[in-house]
Protein backbone atom coordinates (compact mmCIF):
# COMPACT_ATOMS: atom_id res chain seq x y z
CA UNK A 1 0.00 0.00 0.00
CA UNK A 2 1.16 3.02 -0.76
CA UNK A 3 0.98 6.46 1.21
CA UNK A 4 -1.26 9.26 0.14
CA UNK A 5 0.73 11.70 -2.44
CA UNK A 6 -0.18 14.75 -0.64
CA UNK A 7 -0.14 14.47 3.02
CA UNK A 8 1.98 11.15 3.45
CA UNK A 9 -0.77 8.80 5.61
CA UNK A 10 -1.88 5.91 4.68
CA UNK A 11 -5.64 4.99 3.87
CA UNK A 12 -6.49 3.28 6.66
CA UNK A 13 -9.98 2.12 8.16
CA UNK A 14 -11.44 2.74 11.50
CA UNK A 15 -12.72 0.42 13.99
CA UNK A 16 -16.63 0.99 15.55
CA UNK A 17 -18.40 -1.12 17.79
CA UNK A 18 -22.77 -1.64 18.23
CA UNK A 19 -24.16 -2.72 21.02
CA UNK A 20 -27.49 -4.63 20.95
CA UNK A 21 -29.33 -4.01 23.95
CA UNK A 22 -31.83 -6.38 23.91
CA UNK A 23 -34.80 -6.79 27.32
CA UNK A 24 -38.05 -9.03 27.24
CA UNK A 25 -38.04 -9.33 23.29
CA UNK A 26 -37.34 -5.64 22.43
CA UNK A 27 -34.14 -4.07 21.52
CA UNK A 28 -33.31 -0.59 21.89
CA UNK A 29 -32.27 1.82 19.13
CA UNK A 30 -31.04 5.20 18.96
CA UNK A 31 -32.28 7.91 16.28
CA UNK A 32 -29.33 9.30 15.15
CA UNK A 33 -28.98 13.46 15.49
CA UNK A 34 -25.80 13.29 13.15
CA UNK A 35 -24.71 12.39 9.64
CA UNK A 36 -24.11 9.75 8.17
CA UNK A 37 -27.21 8.57 8.51
CA UNK A 38 -29.37 11.78 10.57
CA UNK A 39 -32.35 10.50 11.56
CA UNK A 40 -32.23 6.85 10.77
CA UNK A 41 -32.84 4.22 14.05
CA UNK A 42 -29.78 2.24 14.90
CA UNK A 43 -28.00 0.53 17.42
CA UNK A 44 -25.79 2.63 19.83
CA UNK A 45 -22.62 2.67 19.23
CA UNK A 46 -19.50 4.29 17.55
CA UNK A 47 -15.58 4.86 16.27
CA UNK A 48 -13.01 3.46 18.61
CA UNK A 49 -10.73 6.19 20.39
CA UNK A 50 -7.10 6.32 20.54
CA UNK A 51 -4.96 4.41 23.13
CA UNK A 52 -8.71 2.78 24.14
CA UNK A 53 -10.12 -0.74 24.06
CA UNK A 54 -12.39 -2.24 22.22
CA UNK A 55 -14.70 -3.27 25.02
CA UNK A 56 -14.43 -0.27 26.96
CA UNK A 57 -15.52 1.43 23.90
CA UNK A 58 -18.56 -0.07 24.04
CA UNK A 59 -19.30 0.81 27.64
CA UNK A 60 -18.25 4.67 27.03
CA UNK A 61 -20.31 4.60 23.76
CA UNK A 62 -23.77 2.98 25.29
CA UNK A 63 -23.75 5.21 28.44
CA UNK A 64 -22.96 8.44 26.20
CA UNK A 65 -26.29 7.77 23.80
CA UNK A 66 -28.22 5.71 25.89
CA UNK A 67 -27.45 6.90 29.69
CA UNK A 68 -27.08 2.90 30.44
CA UNK A 69 -24.49 1.00 32.30
CA UNK A 70 -23.08 -1.99 30.42
CA UNK A 71 -22.66 -5.42 33.09
CA UNK A 72 -22.03 -7.70 30.39
CA UNK A 73 -21.07 -8.14 27.04
CA UNK A 74 -20.16 -10.65 24.50
CA UNK A 75 -18.65 -10.51 21.18
CA UNK A 76 -21.40 -11.04 18.45
CA UNK A 77 -19.50 -10.56 15.00
CA UNK A 78 -17.43 -8.20 13.03
CA UNK A 79 -18.76 -6.26 10.41
CA UNK A 80 -16.30 -5.52 7.88
CA UNK A 81 -17.89 -4.57 4.19
CA UNK A 82 -16.69 -1.91 2.35
CA UNK A 83 -19.96 -0.51 1.68
CA UNK A 84 -21.34 -0.78 5.15
CA UNK A 85 -20.51 3.07 6.34
CA UNK A 86 -19.48 6.03 4.34
CA UNK A 87 -15.57 6.06 5.89
CA UNK A 88 -15.29 2.43 5.38
CA UNK A 89 -15.45 1.27 9.19
CA UNK A 90 -15.12 -2.12 10.32
CA UNK A 91 -17.49 -2.44 12.76
CA UNK A 92 -17.17 -4.79 16.15
CA UNK A 93 -20.43 -5.62 17.22
CA UNK A 94 -21.78 -7.15 20.89
CA UNK A 95 -24.67 -8.32 22.90
CA UNK A 96 -24.78 -6.65 26.20
CA UNK A 97 -26.39 -6.66 29.20
CA UNK A 98 -27.31 -3.15 30.89
CA UNK A 99 -28.54 -1.83 33.93
CA UNK A 100 -30.99 1.43 34.12
CA UNK A 101 -33.65 3.25 31.97
CA UNK A 102 -32.98 4.83 28.47
CA UNK A 103 -32.24 8.19 27.81
CA UNK A 104 -30.79 9.77 24.62
CA UNK A 105 -27.57 11.80 25.17
CA UNK A 106 -24.54 12.26 22.83
CA UNK A 107 -25.58 11.96 19.09
CA UNK A 108 -28.79 10.29 19.60
CA UNK A 109 -31.79 12.15 19.22
CA UNK A 110 -34.01 9.53 21.21
CA UNK A 111 -33.57 6.09 22.43
CA UNK A 112 -36.65 3.45 21.99
CA UNK A 113 -37.39 0.10 22.34
CA UNK A 114 -38.64 -1.60 19.60
CA UNK A 115 -40.06 -4.89 19.17
CA UNK A 116 -37.31 -7.51 17.48
CA UNK A 117 -39.96 -8.36 14.92
CA UNK A 118 -41.29 -4.90 14.42
CA UNK A 119 -38.28 -2.52 13.49
CA UNK A 120 -38.51 0.08 11.59
CA UNK A 121 -37.64 -0.19 8.13
CA UNK A 122 -34.51 1.40 7.25
CA UNK A 123 -31.60 1.54 9.87
CA UNK A 124 -28.70 2.90 9.96
CA UNK A 125 -25.68 1.13 8.11
CA UNK A 126 -25.60 -2.42 7.93
CA UNK A 127 -27.70 -2.62 11.24
CA UNK A 128 -30.52 -4.53 9.65
CA UNK A 129 -28.25 -7.67 9.13
CA UNK A 130 -26.45 -7.45 12.71
CA UNK A 131 -29.78 -7.67 14.20
CA UNK A 132 -30.72 -10.47 11.36
CA UNK A 133 -27.54 -12.27 12.95
CA UNK A 134 -28.50 -11.73 16.19
CA UNK A 135 -31.72 -13.21 15.53
CA UNK A 136 -30.32 -16.65 14.07
CA UNK A 137 -27.99 -17.00 16.76
CA UNK A 138 -30.63 -17.05 19.21
CA UNK A 139 -33.45 -18.68 17.61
Amino acid sequence: MNPCPTCGNYKNRAVSIDALIVRDGNILLIKRGIEPYKDFWGLPGGHLDFDEKIEDAVRREVKEETGLVVTSLLLHGIYDSPSRHPKQSVAISYITETIGEPKAGDDAAEVQFFLINNLPSELAFDHNKIIADYLKKTK
